[in-house]
Parts: structure tokens; C-alpha cells; sequence
């Protein structure tokens, strides 16, 4: 995971990491993230919703098909730390693609 990333941001547990980069400026700082897993997009879709209803996050789902999702998601004390979650499956492996914004410490 890239540098200084927030430890708490829900991270789908079966899946793999397959890219990950920091983007630090005076403003804010954005990460961009891809996993892929084999599970489908609807479990990998119901873990999300589940773990970012929890604790200081919060998920809103924009779309949901079997086959795809998109959402946007924050933090609840500080809604200016937020970000976009998407999936989407194809030849039995479904694709995870998270950025996060966050200002400036």
C-alpha cells in the first residue's frame, strides 16, 4: 500500500494487489489502488458494504449489477477524506478499483 495511506480504509481481504500509488501535493493527497480476487462482485460488494458501514466510514452504492458496481464512500468525521470504489468481474476475476482523497494534514 502506498506511503501514509489511512490504515483504516476497508481493504477486501482476498484479494491481490495489483497496482498502488501515492500522489502527495501541498493540497490534498489522492491514492489510487487496484486488487483482483476471484470472488464474485456481488460477495465482493457485500463485504464493502458491510465494513464501510462500520466504524468512522460510510459507502453510498451509485449502481450495482451482477456483474459491476460503483460507489463513493467517506469518513464520517471528516467527510473531506473520500473516495470512490468500483468492480467489475470478467473471466471469473472481479477487478477492484479504490481512489482516496484526503487534505492536507
Amino acid at each position: 500500500m502506498p506511503a501514509s495511506f489511512p490504515h483504516d480504509v476497508p481493504i477486501y481481504p482476498r484479494a491481490r494487489l495489483t497496482a498502488a500509488a501515492g500522489f502527495p501535493s501541498s493540497g490534498p493527497t489522492s491514492w489510487g489502488m487496484e486488487w483482483e480476487t476471484v470472488d464474485s462482485v456481488e460477495k465482493v460488494q457485500a463485504w464493502y458494504a458491510q465494513s464501510f458501514n462500520q466504524g468512522d466510514w460510510t459507502i453510498t452504492f451509485a449502481s450495482a449489477t451482477a456483474e459491476s458496481f460503483a460507489a463513493t464512500f467517506a469518513r464520517k468525521t471528516d467527510n473531506h477524506i473520500n473516495g470512490t470504489l468500483a468492480a467489475r468481474t470478467s473471466s471469473g476475476v472481479t477487478q477492484i478499483v479504490m481512489s482516496l482523497l484526503s487534505p492536507p494534514a
